[in-house]
């Protein structure tokens, strides 16, 4: 079995064949209504179909827009199921007008109350967009600005400076002068070189365009290494990974580090990446302070930085933790699931 196939539903195959096979009863009952089949017959087989829709339910994992949708319709087809077994118990008891009736509303009021949360959980994954698209749009902004003050105050000042530089070396006439301001520019040059290449990679990882995740993973590491020591195994992240779940992963871990580094005050880092065959799991752990108190206001729910991170693991479909690992420090998790990862 190709570890890498998609997940046809939140449940997976046990709630496909649970749907697939309720759905088959559905349409048997209803062909044995319009020929007349023996009215107990069609009775059990409607009350088949509801209790397979019904049992499928807690299969149907997840929060998400796909898995609250693929729910109301099981709840939709457990209603529909009900009111065949109604209509084939009406049948049965040979009645013009049995009390069994009665049964059909609450299983019309169950179709009801279905199509309206399929309904709901539309309106509602529309306006989730719409707030993703206006916190995506404000974060662009947000960086956008960013990197202009950033621009500004370091990079277009330092060449000011270096202009004025080369203005007075202009009006120079000692040649041991302007050959040491010459040097001097050149340093400078080759400082803003440097800081440029940095807002550059920062924006757009080089690495991950051209040598793919894995590369670019262990360029932050190398990176981050100084004042701290980063280990990193991340041999076990697959090649063609689509390109949105390459950079979720990217900018999760470059965040993790970076935390680390500014606020953890530890001495080692490890990065590692594993593959359990259901699941990619990324971590970041330090030997550093630890998770912060939440009344510092430092938290992970409320650090921007974090609530990036998290949004990033969501639109994948990842799950993302911060914990206190034995021995003490701070541990990252993100758990990819199979279907953000690479298929045949």
């Amino acid at each position: 079995m190709n570890p890498f196939s998609p997940v046809r539903a939140p449940g997976g195959r046990p709630l496909l064949a649970c749907a697939l096979v309720g759905v088959a009863l559905a349409v048997t009952s209803i062909g044995m209504e319009l020929t007349d089949a023996e009215p107990h017959l069609v009775m059990w087989v409607g009350v088949g179909a509801g209790a397979l829709f019904l049992a499928a339910l807690p299969l149907a994992r997840g929060v998400g827009d796909d898995a609250l949708t693929l729910r109301a319709g099981l709840l939709i087809g457990a209603g529909a199921g009900a009111v065949l077994a109604v209509i084939g118990l009406w049948r049965a008891t040979g009645r013009d007008q049995p009390v069994v009736l009665l049964l059909l509303v609450p299983s019309l009021l169950l179709l009801i109350t279905a199509a309206l949360a399929v309904r709901e959980a539309r309106l509602a994954a529309h306006a989730r967009r719409m707030k993703q698209l206006r916190a995506r749009l404000q974060g662009q902004e947000d960086e956008r600005r960013r990197w202009a003050q950033e621009l500004h105050d370091q990079t277009l000042q330092d060449l000011a400076a270096l202009e004025l530089w080369l203005a007075s070396l202009s009006r120079t006439h000692d040649p041991d002068r302007l050959a040491a301001g010459v040097e001097d520019a050149r340093g400078m040059v080759h400082e803003q070189i440097g800081v440029l290449r940095h807002l550059i990679t920062q924006m757009r990882p080089l690495a991950l365009d051209t040598l793919g995740l894995r590369a670019a993973v262990q360029d932050l590491a190398h990176r981050a290494e100084g004042e701290v020591t980063v280990a990193c195994d991340v041999e076990r992240l697959p090649a063609g990974l689509p390109p949105d779940t390459q950079v979720a992963i990217y900018r999760i871990v470059q965040e993790a580090l970076s935390n680390a580094v500014q606020h953890a005050h530890c001495h080692r880092i490890a990065v590692r990446a594993t593959n359990d065959g259901s699941q990619l799991v990324v971590t970041v752990r330090d030997d550093g302070r630890g998770l912060p108190d939440p009344a510092s206001g430092d938290a992970p729910s409320t650090s921007f930085g974090r609530i990036g991170m998290r949004e990033r693991a969501e639109s994948l479909g990842a799950h993302l933790t911060w914990s206190t690992p034995e021995g003490g420090g701070t541990m990252v998790t993100l758990r990819v699931p199979e279907a953000a990862r690479p298929h045949s």
